[in-house]
């Protein structure tokens, strides 16, 4: 039998082998390594909430709106709003027919100064007994048992009012809900709460919960806010690495891209054009390469028939004749060259090609 396949029985038996050993006294451990967090995760501090609704059943989707109108036509059960950037104006007529149908209203006010709150948005809330206040005192507000809300917003609500409220440790008003018809309105400061490095927190991610994915029952989530977009690999190294080599690559590229568009758009300098050898020499070299592998009269015979060809067609213009006697003329001087003669840069270097002329 040929030794190819012995060999190659042997080498199939020898990997059988050992994963037959490997498989019965090599041991498997587990081990658990750390991974950092993906870019999406730095770039969007609200990554967790999201993939954990998606998870969930909770479709969710963000969307950049600046009226009442967005709100009233999410095909989505639970919208979750931030004020700063929204337009206010005829929120009370668009939104609380909006909310009685059965939907739920999430309103982050996402405000540093109270001075800079919509009177719209002011006015809105007032129809249900809610006021909002700028919290100036200082203090301890979080605890265990409380969720991380934003401590620059409060909020103040009528004593005879039945509106659920959720306090901090100092007694200020975090979160306001209220009942409108079937629907729910909820108001809140910047939601803290929600954030990846806080939904951790067990009663952060209760909270969390009970605002969108208990709410939403399946139907989605909309966040009316800014997209977050995870960083491309070049921001991340313009914000974390050395200038210097950020700028080397970008100096490189930038001549790159200047190099392959030369071609298209031609040379930024002139190049010296480079001076090519006189016609005589190179068609005396030619000749000389036909004669030397004997293929000259094959040569010449091509011209003679084409001349043959133009006097069946009888050319009656004088240009056309003269121009076939100077053909004519030329090859026979070529033929005489190659007669007894070895001068022969000489003898073509005193007429000009075509013309038939000393």
């Amino acid at each position: 039998m040929d030794k190819r396949i012995f060999s190659c029985a042997a080498v199939i038996l020898i990997f059988v082998l050992l994963a037959f050993l490997a498989y019965n006294y090599l041991e498997i451990i587990q081990e658990k390594i750390y991974a950092p967090p993906s870019r999406e995760v730095y770039s969007n501090r609200y990554y967790a909430v999201e993939r954990w609704l998606k998870e969930t059943g909770s479709p969710v989707r963000i969307e950049k709106g600046n009226n009442p109108s967005k709100i009233t036509e999410a095909a989505e059960k639970v919208v979750v709003v931030y004020a700063n950037a929204f337009k206010w104006e005829n929120a009370k007529e668009m939104l609380i027919p909006w909310i009685e149908k059965g939907n739920m209203l999430v309103i982050c006010l996402d405000y540093y100064n109270k001075n800079n709150i919509d009177d719209n948005l002011l006015e809105f809330l007032s129809v249900f007994g809610i006021g909002a206040e700028l919290t100036s005192a200082s203090g301890e507000y979080w605890d265990d048992n409380t969720p991380n809300f934003d401590w620059t917003i409060h909020f103040s609500v009528k004593e005879d009012s039945k509106i659920f409220v959720i306090k901090d440790k100092s007694g200020f008003i975090r979160l306001a809900e209220t009942t409108c018809g079937e629907g729910i309105l909820t108001v809140t400061g910047y939601p803290v709460f929600m954030l990846n490095h806080h939904l951790e927190k067990e009663i952060n991610a209760r909270l969390t919960w009970k605002l969108t994915g208990e709410k939403a029952d399946g139907q989605g989530v909309l966040f009316i806010r800014a997209r977050y977009i995870a960083k491309s690999f070049f921001g991340k190294i313009m914000e974390k690495g050395n200038i210097i080599s950020v700028c080397i690559p970008a100096f490189l590229l930038i001549v790159l891209g200047f190099w392959m568009i030369i071609p298209v758009f031609g040379l930024v300098f002139e190049e010296k054009q480079k001076k090519s050898r006189p016609i005589r020499e190179r068609f005396s070299s030619e000749v000389n390469f036909l004669k030397k592998y004997k293929s000259l009269d094959y040569y010449l015979e091509i011209y003679d028939r084409e001349l043959q060809l133009k006097d069946e067609l009888k050319l009656s213009k004088d240009s056309k004749d003269r121009e076939k006697n100077n053909y004519r003329e030329t090859i026979n001087k070529i033929r005489s060259v190659y007669n007894g003669t070895d001068k022969l840069k000489r003898r073509i270097g005193g007429y000009k090609t075509g013309t038939g002329k000393k």
